[in-house]
């Protein structure tokens, strides 16, 4: 979290509360009246939009420092949530009354200037999930999400075929077919709950294939 807007929710941690939500938790359901803002201080929240077929799709993540952009349109509009909101990781975060992330919009140049930030990366978020679904094909989804979200000396995912596919808005089954593709194809070891990129130069170098 930056300096500035931690400073600033640290000076008024009296109108404020703290809260904690376990690991898989929906935290705002599609149709919510929403009556606090969260500031996110450690964790992972996933806010995805539901389809009638059952699949989903990812809109952004929100980590540590960041807030749910969505949330705080909701509040300044009165309108009720778009989508769904739920935990990825155990969380921890600040959470501002409704009233207050209203209040502050006018006094605080702190408090707008996180707010607007939030919104601009949020807005290049969507843009960007928008020219992936519209002009990439999900071959190349797939690899940029891998890349995004490999980590350690192993390049290792934590994730099953099912939660990739409602990362992309696409089924587990196709998913799985793309996946063991790439396996075929010596860039990647699949196994159960995870896999590897055994390969990054050419799980690189097939985005421009």
């Amino acid at each position: 979290m930056e300096n500035s807007i931690a400073d600033f929710l640290k000076a008024n941690q009296s109108w404020v509360k703290k809260i904690s939500v376990p690991e898989g938790m929906v935290v705002c359901h599609q149709g919510q009246v929403c009556a606090d803002l969260v500031v996110l201080t450690s964790g992972v929240v996933r806010v995805y939009k539901p389809a009638e077929d059952g699949r989903s799709i990812s809109l952004y993540h929100i980590s540590a420092g960041e807030s749910c952009i969505l949330t705080a349109g909701c509040i300044l509009n009165q309108q009720a949530f778009p989508a769904i909101a739920e935990t990825k990781t155990d969380v921890e975060g600040i959470a501002i009354p409704a009233k207050l992330v209203k209040q502050w919009m006018n006094e605080s140049e702190t408090w707008r200037d996180y707010v607007i930030a939030i919104l601009s990366q949020r807005f290049a978020d969507v843009i960007d999930l928008a020219n992936s679904l519209a002009f990439d094909e999900l071959k190349k989804r797939i690899v940029i999400w891998l890349l995004r979200n490999v980590s350690g000396e192993k390049h290792e995912i934590v994730a099953t075929h099912q939660e990739i596919a409602e990362e992309l808005g696409t089924s587990r089954e196709v998913i799985s077919r793309k996946l063991k593709k790439l396996e075929q194809d010596g860039v990647i070891v699949l196994e159960r709950g995870k896999l590897h990129c055994v390969d990054i130069n050419r799980l690189k170098e097939s985005l421009h294939k």
